[in-house]
């Protein structure tokens, strides 16, 4: 613990069970003056629970994992993860599915109002433009104009354009424009039988692309002015699902950092996590990014200090 260091007082909110939130947890309060108090926004039905006066006929009061009463008024900062779904991990007891809905939009709509009513601290990052950031068509459009180098693209659900496109584009590619964390969607190629399924391109818009060749995947990770890259090699369209792959640090031209931190900076976002490729022709072509993308499987597998990046640059904003 640095002794001389400024003493900070931060929460996450994330959902049950999340990895990131207690590693950062355990550095944070190794390394610095820091109290960690994890919201999981699953279970806020847990004692003490929420509660929150407009009269102030009590303190903004958020259950803590380990039972604590913390009044958000006292916290510096709040890395905002996500907030969880209770319809799926919390309230065994209540089966009827109207009534989970009811529980899940309530608690979430009340956690949300005092969050943006009554902390005055660091947000990393806000919910308004976290939200917005992860619509895949927002981020195509500030990237493109920012002057990235993006896939050619169509977001439709007109047989008619998609078909053109693909003519266009063959080989093209197709993904969700947001997807659900329940199933999430890979990412495939546009197959013959879904360009002959007029229903399935109907029903729901989705986003194709041009075919990006090469093995090459770039992962970046921007915390703040700190940027960590690493390179996975994968011959797979989509190297998520599998993870037993060539990975190691990777160094982006400064013209590309600098890029991505401006694209933060449209976002009005802290930090992110990026998706490129680099091509036989050692192009970097943006893909997308996601504002608060999974990270620690990247340190696991090239040895990137991320967990100690990442508290230095939350105790930075905590302490600002």
């Amino acid at each position: 613990m640095r002794i001389h260091e400024k003493s900070a007082r931060i929460a996450v909110v994330t959902h049950e069970r999340d990895l990131h939130a207690y590693a950062v947890k355990a550095e944070m309060e190794r390394r610095y003056p820091a109290t960690v108090h994890i919201f999981e926004s699953d279970h806020f039905s847990k004692a003490p629970g929420l509660s929150w006066s407009p009269q102030e006929f009590t303190e903004p009061v958020f259950p803590a994992t380990d039972g604590t009463a913390v009044d958000l008024r006292a916290i510096d900062a709040i890395w905002f993860r996500r907030l969880g779904n209770t319809r799926t991990s919390a309230n065994p007891e209540v089966t009827d599915p109207v009534d989970r809905e009811l529980i899940n939009v309530d608690t979430n709509a009340a956690a949300l109002g005092m969050l943006m009513t009554d902390f005055r601290g660091r947000w990393v990052d806000h919910p308004t433009p976290f939200w917005e950031a992860q619509n895949k068509v927002i981020q195509l459009r500030a990237a493109f104009e920012l002057g990235l180098r993006i896939p050619e693209t169509l977001v439709s659900q007109s047989p008619e354009r998609i078909r053109k496109f693909c003519d266009i584009h063959p080989g093209a590619i197709v993904k969700a424009v947001r997807g659900v964390m329940q199933a999430p969607a890979k990412t495939m190629t546009v197959s013959d039988e879904l360009l002959a399924n007029e229903p399935a391109m109907r029903v729901c818009p989705a986003i194709y692309q041009e075919l990006v060749p090469g093995r090459r995947h770039v992962r970046v990770q921007v915390f703040g002015d700190r940027v960590l890259a690493a390179l996975l090699e994968s011959d797979d369209l989509d190297w998520r699902p599998n993870l037993d792959i060539a990975a190691a640090e990777h160094r982006l031209p400064s013209g590309i950092e600098d890029a991505l931190r401006a694209l933060l900076r449209r976002l009005n976002l802290t930090m992110g996590v990026f998706d490129l490729k680099l091509t036989d022709d050692g192009e970097y072509v943006w893909l997308e990014v996601n504002p608060q993308g999974q990270w620690l499987f990247v340190e696991g597998m090239t040895g990137l200090p991320l967990i100690e990046t990442f508290t230095d640059f939350l105790y930075g904003e905590a302490t600002r």
